[in-house]
């Protein structure tokens, strides 16, 4: 277990900070603060009372007050400067839905983005410059390093020879490949589904939870990325396509993995390569 914090910014940077170690040491403890919530409480005409209804929360600010430490002022400054490029994340707030990881000493992560950056410069030869900084969160958990499973498909030979017969001929036919996986943490996840081809009219599921089928043909070098994570839910071909589901699919916002014991199937029909169907997903808790 590290004793730093870290905050990854990508090609912006990365900052190690909290021990003395690090060259930017905590002068003020970090503050979680309490996330953002939405309700929809509603009084009851005529009567004492609170209807309570539903409550989501969205994120929170993480507060810190760094201090860049260097053997002389102008080491200071430098060590500063390095703090204030990271925590601009350019190339992150200049594309949207784009997040930096925030790590604590524990392991556990959190995403969001870099906020307030406000300077407090110390007297001349002190050797150190001040800043407080927020980081303000997607959402109120926090995550283990990804974990993934990959299922392959098996290509039947039993769908037999459909006339007029032309070479080379090919066999066509579908199968059910599964495989078995632990969704470790304490709360519901959200998994990432990436199917890659070539197969026909593809269906994923998760036993007892989610069931998605795409009504199209994958070639060998296309993939149907399937994101059910609050805020980034999406279905898309290639990357960038917009693709569809077939309407008995399972809605994209019914499709948490709480920790469990699950099986991942791919189903589908093929007469060549290899398809595969692939789930990624993080470890959820409520704590760091």
């Amino acid at each position: 277990m590290s004793k730093s914090w870290q905050i990854d910014c990508g090609s912006d940077g990365i900052i190690l900070f909290g021990p003395q170690s690090s060259r930017y040491p905590f002068a003020i403890a970090p503050e979680l603060g309490d996330p953002d919530r939405e309700t929809q409480d509603s009084s009851l005409p005529g009567v004492d009372g609170t209807f309570f209804g539903i409550d989501t929360t969205a994120g929170q600010t993480i507060a810190f007050g760094l201090t860049a430490v260097g053997e002389t002022d102008e080491e200071a400054r430098q060590l500063y400067a390095a703090l204030r490029r990271v925590w601009r994340a350019d190339s992150i707030r200049s594309t949207p839905g784009a997040m930096a990881k925030l790590t604590h000493p524990s392991g556990r992560s959190t995403f969001g983005r870099p906020r307030r950056f406000t300077p407090a410069f110390y007297p001349d030869a002190a050797g150190a410059v001040g800043a407080t900084l927020d980081f303000a969160t997607s959402d109120d958990l926090w995550y283990d390093e990804p974990d993934y499973i990959r299922v392959p498909l098996a290509v039947s030979q039993s769908g037999g020879l459909v006339e007029p017969l032309v070479e080379p001929l090919v066999a066509y036919g579908s199968t059910t490949a599964a495989n078995t996986f632990t969704v470790k943490g304490e709360v519901p996840t959200w998994p990432v589904i990436t199917i890659e081809g070539p197969i026909v009219n593809p269906t994923v599921e998760v036993t007892g939870r989610f069931r998605f089928t795409a009504a199209t043909s994958l070639r060998y070098d296309e993939t149907l990325v399937i994101d059910t994570r609050p805020g980034r839910q999406s279905v898309l071909r290639n990357g960038t396509q917009i693709a569809a589901l077939t309407r008995s699919s399972t809605l994209l916002t019914d499709a948490s993995l709480p920790p469990g014991n699950y099986t991942l199937l791919l189903s589908g029909s093929s007469s060549s390569g290899a398809p595969t169907a692939r789930a990624d997903w993080l470890a959820a808790y409520p704590t760091p």
